[in-house]
């Protein structure tokens, strides 16, 4: 069995290491929700229809999974740092190409290329908490409480893109993407600490990157727990692409007042990691992901209903969504940890790879919703059920797994096992 080894540093690089993760993942995060609302004002502008503005979405979303997947395990075997900067430099330059672009094509281009950049994020920037922090309730809590740094992202961002993008134009957005990414490349380049010492750096990458999601790929309690959170992740991403069609086509309502509609929704988040924070040393944690999933189930069919019985608005879509939020974020990081800590000695992979899976299922998502015509709440409420159905039994299925292989369903200790790749 490799002993695990962990970079002490002080707690004041600790913290900072931990604020500037939460920073990079919450911008990558905003690269999205800071121009969702106005994603009808590019199609105009370039005078296409609402898919090939959509696609914009979608293929960010392809290329930060693709990406991730490579960023995860080179992490492994040169360090956190190296790969985090690398990857913020593409970052800055795409994203001023972004707001650069005079068509469609280009900014589909761009659009990828700050995806491929991006991807750092959401993979390395994940596995520097986890290589900070220990797993179990504490990484959870520590997670959580990144999580709730980063949902003032999506929280504030459509309000600041709507009001950037109604008095600069567009393209605005994207250039304060740049400023503030390079901003956060200097920090990182001169106050950032590497989180991964050498002893546990895997030397052999080309080999190990094939062999590594291999052998997670056949880690089934990994892939349950993954997946739980994969899957929440996925119906999220397309509310993200359904709403601006919804909200500013169907009932009107205006790109700079949409991003208040947003907020609010995010605001659920935000209350639900405070609360995850809160309960987290107190509640299993699997227990907590039960609730998330019974919140899921409780907004997607309550707003189903007041849809049947025309009794529908704007605001009555936020007041009903909101217990899912309050859920995402009971589910949200809690079935992550659960996932990673049975695979700690490959943190940076397992966390590429369900960043991945998680982009990929959004832009499945994504894809499936805009299928539909954006005049009711039943295409999203549809996705929420379906995805929240596979996540109990993905849940039930990891829960027999763990009978079988005598693993003790009420701790929170990491599993160790020996594995080939020392």
């Amino acid at each position: 069995m490799k002993k695990t080894v962990k970079v002490l540093l002080t707690p004041v690089h600790t913290s900072l290491m931990f604020c500037l993760m939460s920073v990079l993942v919450g911008l990558v995060d905003m690269a999205s929700d800071l121009y969702v609302p106005v994603l009808p004002e590019i199609g105009r502008v370039f005078q296409v229809s609402e898919s090939w503005v959509g696609a914009t979405i979608s293929i960010n979303l392809i290329s930060l999974a693709l990406s991730g997947l490579f960023y995860g395990s080179l992490s492994d075997s040169i360090g956190r740092k190296p790969v985090i900067i690398g990857g913020l430099s593409l970052f800055i330059v795409s994203s001023f190409a972004c707001g650069f672009s005079t068509n469609v094509y280009e900014l589909l281009v761009a659009r990828f290329f700050q995806g491929l950049g991006g991807g750092v994020a959401f993979s390395v920037g994940v596995a520097v908490v986890r290589d900070l922090y220990e797993g179990g309730a504490k990484g959870a809590q520590m997670y959580s409480r990144m999580q709730s740094v980063i949902a003032l992202s999506p929280a504030f961002a459509p309000i600041i893109g709507g009001i950037i993008g109604t008095i600069y134009g567009w393209a605005w957005i994207f250039y304060t993407l740049s400023i503030i990414a390079l901003v956060l490349f200097i920090a990182i380049l001169f106050f950032g600490k590497e989180t991964l010492p050498p002893q546990q750096r895997h030397k052999k990458y080309s080999i190990d990157f094939a062999q590594k999601y291999q052998y997670l790929l056949s880690r089934p309690i990994f892939l349950c727990y993954a997946g739980v959170q994969i899957l929440s992740l996925g119906w999220f991403w397309s509310e993200l692409a359904f709403f601006p069609a919804l909200f500013q086509d169907y009932y009107g309502i205006a790109a700079d007042s949409f991003g208040i509609y947003l907020g609010i929704l995010m605001l659920a988040y935000i209350l639900g990691t405070f609360i995850n924070q809160y309960v987290v040393h107190r509640v299993c944690l699997k227990k907590l992901v039960w609730i998330g999933i019974m919140l899921f189930f409780f907004s997607a069919f309550a707003m189903s209903a007041a849809q049947y019985l025309n009794f529908i608005s704007p605001w009555i879509i936020v007041a009903l969504r909101f217990p899912a939020g309050i859920g995402f974020a009971l589910l949200f990081g809690n079935a992550g940890t659960l996932a990673i800590d049975q695979e700690t000695e490959h943190t940076g992979s397992a966390s590429a790879l369900i960043g991945a899976s998680e982009l990929l299922a959004g832009t499945i998502c994504i894809f499936i919703i805009e299928m539909f015509e954006a005049v009711t709440i039943y295409p999203l409420s549809l996705i929420i059920i379906g995805s929240s159905v596979l996540c109990v039994w993905l849940m039930t299925k990891a829960k027999n797994l763990e009978k079988e292989s005598g693993v003790n369903q009420n701790t929170y200790s990491s599993m160790k096992q020996d594995i080939l790749f020392k």
